[in-house]
């Protein structure tokens, strides 16, 4: 069974959609599938991490400059081509293949129905992974696995009536080092001795420096930081530079045990995303800042619930914003115990939901 992901990294989109497709990617692999991603030249791209985890890789050449981009999408600019160029190369990349092409998934806000519209007639099946709901799509398979008020509702009239819609966070897509802890087993006992720092892999705004320039106003004596980043941040050599003069900072680049790092933390600062998820499976308590305004709900109805602490979007969060959370975590262990219970509940069905979407994509 061949299946092909079509998704992009940059310095404009982030990391996320490509880590969350290689998550999957490897779940798939492990049930006996054969993986091809199509990813395009863009800055920042993540091509040697999926060549690193040994899947097939086809590269869509680099855009060129001042291409004018039609605006059939909020993020049409993403693709860095028009959204016809793209499916006109996507479709002459699988024609070389010279395979039958049983599932197309796409994890891509600038791709909707009309792209898909082009390309279904070279793949049997496509799956779409989503967060925004804000756009049409012509797919047999959607997964939004984000959770707002009325999320259940949110693609009536975005998707066709016969496609298969998996939607809510019992279906996040965590890599299986997360399954070796189970969640029930951890004792979260409310105090603060080690805290995880992780705004994802590329941080542009440089929101660790500003997380750890609030710590330094606490200074205190028996705590640790992990800081972790990804490689394509721009600031790592600063951020490690700023680690290796504080005894209490840990600097982790490009780590592949954030697992671990998340249950040995007591409390994670750090950004929405598929993160969010990865701590509410582990019971990890978290002060959450966005980075991107596809953040910002969920972390509003998590706060609402009592799942995280959110204190707003990285341009109106302070450094004096972030030493009152960490004060007021640290002050009260009851209320991180209780933040820990319900973030673990939002995901206690997650192993078993997770396998029923895995066979659904295998039909």
């Amino acid at each position: 069974m061949n299946i092909l992901f079509r998704t992009d990294a940059s310095n404009e989109i982030g990391t996320g959609h490509v880590m969350r497709c290689l998550t999957l990617a490897h779940a798939l692999r492990k049930k006996g599938a054969n993986i091809i991603f199509i990813c395009r030249d863009l800055q920042d791209h993540l091509a040697e991490v999926i060549r690193e985890k040994q899947f097939d890789l086809i590269m869509l050449p680099e855009p060129k400059k001042n291409v004018f981009i039609p605006k059939t999408t909020p993020h049409s600019n993403w693709l860095g081509v028009p959204w016809y160029v793209d499916a006109a190369e996507t479709i002459s990349a699988i024609k070389d293949m010279n395979k039958d092409i049983s599932l197309l998934i796409i994890d891509h806000y600038a791709i909707d129905i009309n792209w898909e519209m082009n390309v279904k007639k070279h793949v049997k099946r496509i799956m779409v992974i989503d967060d925004l709901a804000d756009r049409l799509h012509d797919c047999d398979i959607l997964l939004d696995q984000n959770l707002y008020h009325h999320y259940k509702d949110r693609y009536v009239n975005l998707v066709p009536e016969s496609c298969k819609q998996y939607l809510g966070p019992e279906y996040v897509l965590l890599r299986d080092e997360f399954y070796s802890f189970l969640p029930h087993h951890i004792n979260r006992d409310g105090r603060v001795k080690r805290i995880l720092v992780f705004f994802g892999g590329s941080d542009p705004t440089n929101e660790t420096k500003k997380v750890m320039k609030a710590f330094q106003q606490l200074s205190p004596h028996d705590i640790e930081l992990d800081i972790v980043i990804g490689n394509t941040n721009t600031h790592k050599n600063e951020i490690e530079s700023i680690c290796n003069i504080h005894d209490f900072c840990n600097f982790h680049c490009q780590v592949n045990h954030i697992a671990e790092l998340m249950y040995n933390a007591d409390l994670a600062i750090g950004a929405g995303g598929t993160t969010t998820w990865e701590r509410c499976y582990l019971g990890l308590p978290a002060i959450v800042i966005t980075v991107a305004e596809n953040q910002e709900l969920i972390a509003q109805t998590l706060d609402q619930l009592g799942a995280i602490k959110y204190l707003g979007p990285k341009e109106s969060v302070k450094e004096s914003d972030i030493v009152s959370a960490i004060q007021d975590m640290m002050n009260n262990p009851l209320s991180l115990q209780q933040m820990s219970r319900k973030a673990r509940l939002l995901l206690e069905k997650n192993m078993d939901q997770r396998q029923n979407l895995l066979l659904e994509i295998l039909k």
